[in-house]
């Protein structure tokens, strides 16, 4: 089913599930939770029914190279008391902390969250933070990491898949090409160094190479590009469309479809 999308939406905020079952999109990446309430597995059905009476692909949003004080694994202590895994506040992103993704006991809190998304009925997993390598190093950790998960939720779901997303040196490496059923990419184009300015030739030109690899196996690509105005936006989807990949224009915040 995932190489028959042609449409995505991707919302982390605000979220209603009403909104979501009445989109057109074949995919949508949310949330596994609203306001730290998990989405039940009825929701989640719910979100999977297209107007048409189709099928619709609702895929759960999973940061694995920072932990997150909103959630449900998060302990008020640990900044007084920080576990050995926890590392510096993300300053962008107020709540959110590096972590040393490669130690086994934050490894064992993404695992169970992973499990709680395969029961509760979604149809795969986006990964991000994946790229919290290029911080902290430990390359190699990280496409094990991934592999380790994709193993997991695969073996209590065949039909399970995960999605990745930036971290695109990754890509070289075949054991993490072959943990992952698809590829996503933020700022191919434009606001890789600031908002709505053009990322470099160069730049673009070994993205590209690296995400047609992508496609040359087989497998999706979805790109979503934080676009300013509705020229640049014109712009992003044609090129989106050019490559091939599965394209979508947001605001950075994700909140709204």
């Amino acid at each position: 089913m995932l190489d028959a999308v042609k449409s995505w939406g991707y919302q982390l905020q605000n979220i209603k599930p009403a909104k979501i079952a009445a989109s057109s999109y074949d995919l949508v990446v949310i949330d596994y939770a609203n306001d730290d309430r998990p989405f039940t597995a009825a929701e989640v059905a719910a979100m999977q029914r297209r107007p048409d009476g189709g099928r619709r692909l609702i895929v759960a949003y999973l940061s694995i190279g920072e932990a997150e004080t909103y959630r449900s694994y998060w302990n008020k202590d640990w900044k007084a008391r920080p576990p050995s895994w926890l590392g510096k506040e993300n300053r962008e992103w107020r709540g959110n902390y590096a972590v040393r993704f490669w130690d086994p006991q934050w490894q064992q809190i993404i695992f169970g969250y992973a499990d709680r998304i395969v029961a509760a009925g979604f149809d795969g997993l986006y990964l991000d933070k994946v790229d919290e390598f290029e911080l902290m190093g430990h390359k190699d950790e990280m496409v094990a990491f991934v592999a380790a998960i994709s193993a997991r939720v695969k073996a209590a779901r065949k039909e399970f898949f995960v999605i990745s997303q930036n971290g695109q040196e990754l890509l070289e490496d075949a054991r993490f090409r072959a943990a992952i059923d698809g590829f996503a990419r933020e700022d191919l184009f434009y606001g890789e160094d600031d908002d709505g300015k053009r990322n470099e030739p160069d730049s673009i030109r070994e993205s590209l190479a690296l995400l047609r690899g992508v496609r040359a196996d087989g497998k999706p690509v979805f790109v979503v590009e934080y676009p300013h105005g509705g020229k640049q936006t014109d712009e992003a989807r044609r090129e989106i469309a050019e490559q091939g990949f599965v394209g979508l224009t947001a605001r950075r915040d994700l909140d709204r479809l």
